[in-house]
């Protein structure tokens, strides 16, 4: 990270914020402004952390566009994973703007080339950070994906209530033994389908890395339990049976997000919706990670949809708690802790 960090009025990225409201009035972004955008961005969340979007400085926007080059050919022959991804680093750029002093818009375009989605965010006007948006720039820094067993500690209704609030989609909690078990029972035929993809695993394993990286998945970090090992199985994945599966998630909160269609917009709201959740989530003190691996597969999806009464498509699980520890990370921690 770049530039000195000013104890009163800091960015957790590295880069001091601007809280004058005439600080910056040219018609460009200045490198330093940039060199923040950039990084802001970088800590979105995306799929084994392939990071796959290209930035575009113009004036006062920025477009973020898809990176086809990233795109996993077994995981996601669709691209669906690469647009959440993308949908999810719109919502970091636009808490940028607002903590460098500015009001954005976000227009979403079709690239005439290759008919892709560009998402465009424009400064509009200069407005000052609000105490919220300072909560959120800082919860950018410190949102990771936390794959751990939670604390027995509950999350109160009124931070449930707020964490729903901050989705552009609809969100649902997994409620009841009922509901549990049948989620139960899909990420376990799912768990299985994809420990049988040959050429999924094979694409999955070249993403693991056998030490610490800022890039791909380091193999200290990735669960052997639990519903984060069911998201990301692999062959050495131990997968249970459908009770025991359920009597673990009775001990966890577990989001659904669904979208009323399933086109590559849905897809990218989806991803901008999870990431606006989470910052919520990091800035109320809650810690969790995203799976969207058991539902790839089209049979899943429908069947998590059929099996809940979900009116939209699902399009990802996320799984919230209070950290089971609250000690202070060492660097190795920290890297160790993936996107």
């Amino acid at each position: 990270m770049e530039g000195e960090l000013d104890s009163a009025s800091r960015g957790e990225t590295g880069v001091k914020l601007e809280t004058n409201e005439t600080a910056v009035s040219g018609n460009e972004w200045t490198p330093r402004e940039m060199v923040l955008l950039e990084e802001v961005v970088q800590r979105a969340p995306s799929v084994h952390n392939t990071k796959p979007w290209l930035l575009q400085f113009s004036g006062r926007s920025v477009a973020l566009r898809l990176d086809p080059a990233s795109r996993l050919e077994y995981q996601d022959p669709e691209g669906r994973d690469l647009r959440i991804s993308c949908g999810a680093a719109v919502a970091n750029l636009t808490v940028a703007f607002r903590g460098l002093g500015w009001a954005p818009e976000v227009r979403w375009a079709v690239d005439a080339e290759d008919g892709s989605y560009v998402a465009v965010v424009e400064a509009t006007h200069r407005r000052p950070p609000t105490v919220l948006d300072r909560e959120r720039w800082r919860a950018v820094s410190e949102r990771r994906s936390y794959r751990k067993a939670f604390s027995e500690r509950p999350i109160p209704q009124l931070a449930k209530t707020a964490i729903l609030a901050a989705s552009v989609i609809p969100a649902t909690w997994v409620e009841g033994g009922e509901e549990r078990s049948k989620l139960a029972n899909i990420l376990v035929q799912a768990a299985e389908a994809n420990q049988e993809d040959h050429h999924y695993q094979a694409e999955l394993q070249g993403h693991i890395t056998g030490a610490l990286s800022l890039e791909g998945m380091p193999e200290a970090v990735l669960p052997r339990d639990g519903i984060s090992a069911l998201g990301m199985a692999r062959p050495v994945t131990q997968v249970p049976a459908d009770d025991e599966l359920a009597a673990c998630l009775e001990t966890e909160e577990v989001l659904i997000f669904s979208t009323l269609d399933d086109s590559r917009r849905d897809q990218l709201q989806a991803g901008e919706a999870v990431e606006r959740v989470w910052l919520e989530a990091t800035r109320l003190g809650l810690v969790g990670s995203v799976t969207t691996q058991p539902l790839r597969l089209p049979e899943f999806r429908y069947g998590l949809r059929q099996a809940l009464g979900i009116r939209g498509i699902p399009q990802l699980l996320m799984r919230l708690g209070y950290p089971a520890s609250s000690s202070p990370r060492t660097l190795a921690q920290w890297l160790d802790s993936g996107p």
